[in-house]
């Protein structure tokens, strides 16, 4: 009796082990960590890390798990590529080994980043990285269409390169050039202004920025600007012009012909100022300046023109009579040594 409850006992217990069933499970002290690789040792740890993160995520609200879920991950990753802390505390319990092909793929992996549109180079600090690519990118593309035209384009090249480096002043620089081509003068002024605030000692952003001031009519302001121009770039011709014509329009004609022979010589400052004069309806002081420029070239025909046109507006009939003469003259001339 006793053998037969004896052997029913046992039965039941070998049927109990095979029927329940259960896992395997390999210890640390169980497995052999000095035949892993340093990558390896690195997939372990991630595979530890990950299994710790689900632990503590299900002793936490619901609200919580989609964080978690995102953000374990990402601190898996960065312990594979040398971001882990003590490596006491992250020791796996357990592990899987991943094969020699996936150990080279993360010995051998970079963090790179793009410094222009041809080459990637590596980079040892990511993190204080500043890559310049893409907005020097848009500013070269950005020219080349202002250049072929296309203007639309170019600000949209230059709109996307501000939403990088919002406070370039050369970005505003040329949103300025692109706004006054379409006549949005609002936003060119605008936008030179920035690039004036960010640059104060740019002469070409203050050129800009004062022609376009004299071109909407806001002359003292414009005079400021190309003021601050000529003297940080004294031999700027084009920035003499436009003080120049600035000047004349405060009236400040001395100083106007003094502006147009830095940008033009004499000849040319005296046939500047009779044009300026004489759209400000002052023919006399206008006469008076292409005479000297018919001192100086006795042979222009355009300055002859000129005057004997002048001449006849304001009466002087016998002078008029005079310069058509001496312009018949040299038109006779110029056609006999063709």
């Amino acid at each position: 009796m006793a053998n037969r409850t004896y052997a029913s006992s046992l039965i039941a217990v070998v049927l109990a082990l095979v029927l329940v069933p259960h896992q395997g499970v390999v210890t640390a002290e169980g497995f052999d960590w000095t035949a892993l690789t340093a990558a390896e040792a690195a997939a372990a740890s991630v595979d530890t890390d990950v299994d710790q993160e689900a632990s503590e995520a299900t002793q936490k609200k619901k609200g919580n798990s989609f964080a978690r879920a995102l953000g374990a991950p990402f601190r898996a990753l960065g312990r594979l590529f040398g971001g882990g802390g003590d490596k006491k505390k992250t020791e796996p319990s357990s592990a899987r080994k991943i094969s020699d092909k996936d150990a080279a793929t993360f010995e051998s992996a970079k963090i790179t980043r793009v410094r222009d549109a041809r080459v990637e180079t590596p980079e040892a600090d990511p993190a204080t990285a500043v890559v310049k690519a893409p907005v020097n990118v848009h500013l070269q593309n950005a020219r080349a269409l202002l250049n072929a035209g296309k203007v639309n384009e170019a600000i949209g090249e230059l709109s996307a390169a501000q939403s990088v480096d919002p406070k370039s002043a050369e970005i505003q620089n040329l949103l300025g050039i692109a706004y006054g081509s379409k006549g949005m003068n609002d936003s060119a002024l605008k936008a030179f202004e920035a690039a004036v605030r960010a640059d104060k000692d740019n002469a070409q952003y203050l050129n800009n920025y004062g022609y376009l001031l004299l071109q909407t009519s806001n002359f003292e302001a414009a005079l400021k600007q190309l003021k601050r121009a000529a003297k940080l770039s004294p031999n700027d011709a084009r920035i003499w012009n436009n003080l120049a014509i600035a000047q004349c329009q405060r009236a400040k004609f001395d100083e106007a012909y003094q502006s147009f022979v830095r940008a033009v010589g004499a000849y040319d400052a005296h046939v500047n100022m009779a044009a300026q004069l004489l759209a400000q309806g002052l023919g006399q002081e206008a006469i008076k300046h292409l005479e000297i420029a018919n001192s100086l070239r006795p042979e222009s025909v355009e300055v002859l023109a000129r005057l004997t046109g002048l001449y006849r507006m304001t009466g002087r009939i016998t002078d008029a009579e005079n310069a058509r003469r001496n312009l018949l003259a040299l038109q006779t001339s110029a056609a006999a040594q063709k």
